[in-house]
């Protein structure tokens, strides 16, 4: 009892042992029942509280897909979508809830747990909705966002940026227009001008093999940069008879291989292609997924226009179809498999992933107008 005392663990009764309990269970489990536990006694808070132990729990939390943004109840809300397959439905688990002031903000980008938020793409933020970090970044106003990224040499996060436009530190910031920068969070430097002019890119982002991956219609090629190197490069999409027969993409993350989807015209079918061989740059068409319309039309109450992206979630290939406050989960097989719909005002998917992350990082401070547990968060 003494020594149980004097460490700061309860007393001990027969059990599993303490790093068993820390690093097989409380590691595992989602944030805040984590920090439920670090309540039970100080060992179990000094122990969850290590850099080691953060960043393994992060690696274990899921990535989930989050929705933008969505009212109930007057307030405004950051959420996940998850699919529940016990209870074979979906749920809205909400990370954050946000003040009004932030009901024209977007999500924009994510990497580790940290989202960068904007308004109409112009003003950024960057905030952690587990911790309930926010800071302004100022300084970016008026560049384009592309990518947001962690710098392997250095562990610093940072944002590559395109500059189109007058900033509104126009006079602070050197170098061109219509060219590629990048900006360190927390830096008190200006953006680094890295050049690249041929093209800009937006639109879901896919991080693999230390690299970032967008799809450029105009080009009909995927751009690719790297992360360590900071340069771009070109790499190959799927076949032309693709692009000809369908007339949108998106690239998401298919269990460590990028994986492409498109829709036709009314959205009814969509394909999914997977990039099999890297290095040789060889696609193959997987799935082609003839959705469920008269099953969505039907929760819907009519012929609307819908949007589907793909997503890869515990291993499974998923269909998300969003319609006004509607969600739908559809299998690789046509198959409804669950859905979804809220009450409020306005449900916005993204193909973004979020993954919960306690982790701090010592640039939230350095952020303009930085706040913890204050507002925007209520």
């Amino acid at each position: 009892m003494v020594k149980a005392a004097r460490t700061g663990l309860p007393p001990r009764r027969r059990g599993l042992p303490e790093e068993i309990v820390v690093w097989e269970i409380l590691v595992r489990l989602p944030p805040k029942p984590l920090l439920r536990c670090r309540q039970v006694c100080r060992a179990w808070r000094r122990l969850t509280s290590t850099g080691d132990f953060l960043l393994t729990h992060h690696r274990h939390q899921p990535s989930l897909p989050p929705v933008d943004r969505y009212k109930c109840n007057e307030e405004f809300l950051l959420g996940i979508v998850s699919l529940d397959r016990r209870a074979a439905a979906t749920r809205l688990q909400p990370v954050a809830q946000l003040d009004d002031t932030c009901y024209m903000m977007n999500a924009d980008a994510s990497c580790d747990g940290l989202l960068l938020l904007s308004i109409g793409g112009i003003w950024w933020f960057i905030c952690n909705p587990i911790t309930r970090q926010f800071g302004a970044l100022h300084l970016l106003c008026g560049f384009m966002v592309m990518g947001f990224y962690k710098h392997p040499p250095t562990g610093d996060y940072r944002l590559l940026l395109y500059r189109n436009q007058e900033l509104m530190s126009e006079h602070l910031i050197p170098g061109d227009r219509n060219t590629c920068y990048v900006y360190t969070l927390g830096s008190s430097d200006v953006p680094r001008c890295i050049g690249w002019p041929e093209t800009s890119a937006s639109g879901a982002t896919v991080v693999l093999h230390g690299s970032l991956h967008w799809y450029q219609r105009s080009q009909d090629m995927i751009l690719v940069f790297d992360t360590t190197a900071e340069s771009f490069r070109w790499m190959r999409a799927p076949s032309d008879r693709m692009k000809c027969t369908l007339d949108s993409g998106n690239l998401f993350d298919m269990d460590g291989k990028l994986g492409m989807y498109c829709s036709n015209d009314g959205c009814t079918i969509v394909d999914i292609w997977v990039l099999q061989d890297y290095k040789r740059e060889i696609w193959s068409l997987k799935y082609q997924v003839e959705l469920p319309v008269p099953e969505i039309r039907g929760m819907l109450g009519g012929a609307y226009h819908w949007s589907a992206m793909v997503l890869s979630q515990e291993g499974d290939v998923l269909v998300l179809v969003s319609c006004d406050r509607w969600l739908f989960y559809i299998d690789t097989e046509g198959n409804l498999l669950a859905s979804f719909q809220h009450y409020g005002d306005g449900l916005f998917t993204t193909g973004l992933k979020l993954k919960p992350s306690l982790v701090q990082h010592a640039f939230f401070p350095l952020l303009d107008s930085y706040a913890v547990n204050a507002s925007p968060f209520i």
